[in-house]
């Protein structure tokens, strides 16, 4: 097994990490010119956009030696919820334990923040991370479909047991009890 560290990261450097990212997701991605024209054309016609204040971003990298061939990052929203908004493995150096050593520092992260909850969300095509996710302790809380991204399933983890219960509670569908 290769050694790795996680790091925390200001940022990637670019134009790097846009081709790596990209070469994590070929298998679930498609070049649309359509999608292209699009963004164009409605960034061309958009109104400047009102400075708005976000939570920051934090990333952690998974670093073999002084190469990233892994990644996680997100911020904080509201109701103390940490949003994990992309994460990757260069295939490589799959199945080797990086994901998994990324997802605990993620969460160890958010748990320092005060978060309540992570959540993340998943194309329905990617089986191995919602597979890791679910032996996580993960549970699927909702699907959505994105122009961009198609079908995705959300994923959360509950830090503490009573958000737990009332998640399931909300979640399970009722039956008439029997006599």
């Amino acid at each position: 097994m290769t050694s790795f560290s996680i790091r925390h990261a200001e940022k990637f450097p670019e134009p790097g990490f846009s081709e790596l990212n990209r070469a994590v997701f070929v298998d679930m991605q498609q070049p649309s010119m359509a999608w292209a024209s699009t963004l164009a054309a409605e960034t061309a016609a958009a109104a400047p956009a009102p400075q708005q204040v976000h939570s920051p971003m934090y990333r952690l990298g998974a670093y073999v030696q002084d190469e990233l061939v892994g990644w996680t990052c997100g911020w904080m929203e509201r109701g103390n919820i940490f949003y994990v908004a992309n994460s990757g493995v260069v295939a490589s150096h799959r199945r080797q334990g990086i994901y998994t050593a990324l997802m605990s520092a993620i969460r160890e992260h958010a748990k320092s923040m005060g978060a309540v909850a992570v959540r993340s969300r998943h194309s329905v095509m990617n089986n191995p991370v919602i597979i890791a996710k679910l032996r996580a302790g993960f549970h699927i809380s909702g699907l959505s479909h994105s122009a961009e991204m198609g079908t995705l399933v959300e994923m959360t983890l509950h830090f503490f047991p009573e958000r737990e219960a009332l998640f399931r509670e909300r979640a399970l569908p009722y039956v008439v009890p029997v006599a």
